[in-house]
């Protein structure tokens, strides 16, 4: 893991005002409002319309809820959703609906400390029991064999550690984390966790934000991002003005990006991949700060 010299004040002043928000209520809906053609596209609802259902705890695994398009064309590639500290899919719930919308079966948990990657891979082994039992709602609805690992905080820690730690993991088609936390963080909220994207073979989407400095600074991501190897696509993107919540509700400033990367890596959509290849569209988005694209 990568260790960066902070200022402790600062970083500890910062970190108990995200303990006070990650408690709080779902913060309101952001404001941002995308400029770029392949971003506003894919910041607006999808094609789809969306049935939420609550899943059960099984097999001691937590409860949790299903985010599912209506009449999708074929059976849809699954994001496992993975929470921050101390929140569940609820937080996410807006964010959820929207990459719904766009043809994805989402399926989230109200696990709240999910860092070791295990309930992901619980949720996965899940999703492919139920997609195999008639009557059940992900009959014939999912495919469990394209899917991606999303996750925000310490839930971008679960997707690391559920795709390089377990089996089923490592088959995933592609990662999305957020807010990556550094050693510091993790050690100030007195958890035992570690991460190491070095063994990352998907393709990854890592995001933070300007404002995000000292749970998830620019200089950890940018580690983050040189570490990883292999042939597999790899972006770095820093939106401005965004914070460690802003996967949060609706995903703000991430969403368009958040949802074009997971239809490029899961639905193949071209539209979306001009986001990411060739001219890459967020290369030249004045609202991300930061952007690397590789290879």
């Amino acid at each position: 893991m990568t260790t960066l010299p902070l200022k402790v004040s600062r970083y500890i002043a910062m970190l108990i005002g995200f303990v006070i928000l990650a408690s709080c209520s779902t913060p309101d809906p952001h404001t941002y409002a995308p400029a770029q053609p392949v971003e506003y596209r894919f910041s607006q609802a999808g094609p789809y319309t969306v049935s939420r259902i609550d899943t059960p705890a099984l097999f001691g695994r937590p409860r949790g809820a299903a985010y599912l398009p209506d009449q999708p064309a074929a059976p849809a590639p699954l994001v496992i959703w993975q929470n921050g500290t101390g929140v569940d899919i609820d937080t996410y719930d807006a964010i959820a609906r929207h990459l719904a919308s766009w043809g994805l079966v989402v399926l989230g948990s109200y696990d709240t400390q999910m860092g070791s990657g295990q309930t992901a891979i619980g949720m996965l082994e899940n999703a492919r029991l139920w997609s195999q039992t008639p009557d059940h709602p992900f009959y014939r609805r999912v495919d469990t064999i394209r899917f991606a690992l999303v996750g925000s905080s310490q839930g971008a820690v679960s997707a690391i550690n559920a795709h390089t730690n377990y089996s089923a993991g490592r088959a995933a088609t592609a990662l999305a984390i957020h807010g990556t936390p550094t050693p510091e963080a993790i050690a100030f909220f007195g958890l035992d966790l570690e991460y190491d994207t070095g063994t990352v073979s998907a393709p990854v989407f890592i995001m933070t934000g300007t404002k995000d400095e000292f749970i998830s600074p620019i200089q950890l991501n940018k580690a983050l991002f040189a570490g990883l190897s292999g042939p597999a696509m790899r972006v770095l993107g820093v939106a401005d003005g965004a914070d460690h919540i802003e996967l949060a509700d609706d995903a703000g400033r991430m969403r368009g990006y958040l949802t074009a990367w997971l239809s490029f890596q899961l639905r193949n959509d071209p539209h979306a991949a001009q986001a990411f290849v060739g001219r890459a569209e967020m290369s030249a988005n004045p609202g991300w700060s930061l952007v690397r694209v590789e290879p």
